[in-house]
């Protein structure tokens, strides 16, 4: 009995020592978006799984509740803006670095109602975003003080996602909002405005990365790793196979498929294989939070991002 016990024991803590080998890990999304095209593939084509990875996506509808989620342990990994990491940092409300870049584009463009033409016009007009704390609020508020104006001359109402903010501007409930691909191209389509490119004001910008507690990251290093692995050769086949990531776009991302070549080709190069973050904006915008009291202390890039992942896998 007592041998029969012995074994049944053995084969418990195998079993147990194989489910944590195999790995469970809930990946945050902020947004439905072409940006994490390679993650719709590395689910797609098996990648993760190829890993011992189980991977469960949670959708959000702006990254501020997804950084909730990640600083109350329901999301290890968040797919987000790195804005919404530096606030979370910065009031040391959670331990969150950034480890790996998703995608290194600025894709925002500022559509307005027919008769808004200028930014000179700006006060006292509605700006549609998601939620405040989040990219598009400060791109938003970025924006309006690019053109000498305060924000607090304008008034900007949390809306929600892209298609909830178009829907308020067709409505007539807003003056302007900051949209994306295909967004933009349905607003031309239907003689909406294009106020202003964003580019104009961040030519390079790391619009989406991957990033997690500093806590867990370090607990987690082998789990980290494999999971950076899938995505890696995710992004790769994405270059590669424009049949397979289109699939995947019209599968997993809320547009009109007709969309989704066009899409593809917006979006192809931005997505970094060695896991690169576009850097060099980032002090750029702790200080600008700074100044307008949005965060209560400056932080560095190192108190930011942890690229040990980069430097171990990145060129691989």
């Amino acid at each position: 009995m007592r041998r029969l016990t012995g074994l049944l024991m053995f084969f418990l803590l195998l079993g147990a020592s194989s489910a944590f080998a195999q790995g469970k890990i809930v990946v945050g999304l902020s947004s439905v978006n072409i940006a994490f095209l390679p993650f719709y593939v590395a689910q797609e084509k098996g990648f993760f799984k190829d890993e011992g990875l189980e991977i469960v996506p949670v959708m959000f509808n702006a990254g501020s509740t997804n950084l909730q989620a990640l600083a109350g342990g329901d999301v290890q990994i968040m797919g987000s803006a790195f804005v919404e990491t530096i606030g979370g940092r910065a009031s040391g409300i959670v331990d969150v670095k950034n480890f790996w870049g998703i995608c290194n584009l600025m894709p925002f463009q500022l559509y307005s109602q027919p008769g808004f033409k200028s930014m000179k016009d700006a006060k006292g007009k509605k700006f549609a975003i998601s939620r405040f704390g989040s990219l598009t609020d400060f791109l938003t508020r970025a924006t309006v003080r690019h053109f000498g104006i305060n924000p607090k001359d304008v008034t900007i109402l949390q809306i929600g996602s892209t298609p909830a903010r178009f829907a308020a501007l067709e409505a007539g409930g807003v003056d302007a909002s900051i949209v994306w691909f295909p967004v933009t191209e349905i607003a031309k389509s239907k003689g909406y405005n294009k106020l202003f490119d964003l580019k104009e004001v961040f030519p390079e910008w790391p619009y989406e990365t991957f990033a997690a507690r500093e806590s867990w990251l370090a607990k987690q290093k082998d789990q980290v790793t494999r999971f950076l692995r899938a995505y890696q050769r995710a992004v790769r086949h994405t270059h590669e196979s424009k049949e397979d990531a289109v699939r995947a776009i019209r599968k997993y991302v809320r547009m009109d498929p007709a969309y989704a070549p066009a899409g593809y080709d917006e979006y192809r190069d931005s997505f970094p294989v060695n896991g690169k973050i576009a850097e060099k904006p980032i002090p750029v915008v702790i200080e600008q939070e700074f100044e307008n009291a949005r965060i209560k202390r400056k932080i560095s890039l190192d108190e930011l991002i942890d690229r040990s992942f980069i430097q171990a896998i990145g060129g691989k």
